[in-house]
């Protein structure tokens, strides 16, 4: 046998090795599909699957003033038909309040607005003296970093960077104070 045809041999056995490998990869799964029901056999109106919830006291506030039930809070599946939403409370209208403010921040702090920063930050003080999400120093520090570029206030942004590592503000901390230029 001749060096030409052991290569022709070589050269039929790795097509067919990597023909045979291509419809092994690409053969249909073993997974059976699910039966398909005729148009005649489906439900109209299918039952709504119910998942038992804890068993709960009815009391008068899971009702509204006419006696319609009111959709309980969370994510648990009942059936929900003829429910009216759950209320917004004025704790919820608070928290969207918060969420809107810090969205009002963080677009002073994107086109780097140190006074429109403070003026906020000035007003979510008053708004949210607890800072639940301890946000205001994040945000002072963040218009002093853009107003004062400095050793000073990298110093400052360094420590609040090591120091609060839970905080949803050390991106903005690094951006704006320790990758920005002096």
């Amino acid at each position: 046998m001749s060096t030409t045809s052991v290569r022709r041999c070589w050269w039929v056995a790795l097509a067919l090795l990597g023909w045979g490998a291509m419809v092994w990869l690409l053969r249909p799964s073993a997974v059976v599909p699910e039966a398909v029901l005729e148009p005649a056999e489906r439900s109209a109106d299918p039952a709504p699957v119910l998942v038992e919830a804890p068993p709960q006291q009815t009391t008068p506030a899971q009702f509204t003033a006419e006696g319609v039930p009111i959709r309980p809070v969370g994510s648990a599946q009942v059936e929900a038909r003829g429910m009216v939403p759950h209320p917004l409370t004025p704790q919820h209208q608070r928290i969207f309040r918060e969420n809107n403010l810090i969205g009002d921040l963080n677009g002073a702090m994107d086109v780097k607005d140190a006074s429109g920063l403070r003026a906020l930050l000035e007003q979510y003080r008053e708004e949210y003296p607890e800072d639940a999400h301890v946000l205001q120093d994040g945000y002072a520090l963040i218009a002093d970093c853009i107003e004062r570029p400095g050793s000073e206030t990298r110093a400052a942004a360094q420590r609040y960077y090591d120091e609060q590592l839970d905080s949803g503000l050390r991106r903005y901390i690094r951006r704006h104070c320790l990758e920005a230029a002096n």
